[in-house]
């Protein structure tokens, strides 16, 4: 495997978590008890529905790649969790609905596929492969909100 799945950032997570605010935006952050899967956007595991509290936040996953900003709405743990930073794709996402979303320069959107789960490493590869690919995304294909980012 020659690619690294890249949730957001502890920083972004702890000053939500402190502030309950977009630290992009410093656009108010909201704590609820789950009603989804999530999945939590530092840790990238889901959430117990209807056990764990979560914080709703607007996020920008294009900050400091892209002058284009692509603000959405992300869930991380209201507690503090550990920052996913395993090798290969989390176990925890390969059965949820997702979307791979290749970008190139200035937010330039070169491919946009569905995830194959029993050959994910292959696809990734396949992508990173393309010509002016520089990460993707993934991309939740139920809600279209942003998972974490995959960079080669």
């Amino acid at each position: 495997m020659s690619y690294k799945v890249v949730p957001i950032s502890t920083e972004i997570a702890e000053s939500v978590r402190e502030n309950l605010r977009s630290p992009q935006y410093g656009h108010p952050a909201f704590t609820s008890l789950a009603t989804g899967y999530g999945p939590c956007r530092s840790c990238l595991k889901t959430f117990d529905q209807g056990k764990e509290e979560r914080i709703l936040f607007t996020y920008n996953s294009f900050e400091g790649l892209s002058d284009l900003p692509l603000p959405g709405p992300i869930f991380i743990h209201k507690n503090d969790c550990q920052e996913y930073a395993e090798n290969g794709f989390p176990k925890d996402l390969i059965d949820l609905p997702m979307l791979f979303e290749a970008f190139g320069d200035n937010s330039e959107l070169i491919k946009r596929e569905s995830v194959q789960k029993d050959k994910i490493d292959e696809q990734i590869q396949q992508i990173l492969d393309l010509p002016n690919v520089k990460f993707v995304n993934i991309r939740n294909a139920e809600a279209g909100c942003f998972i974490a980012r995959i960079e080669g």
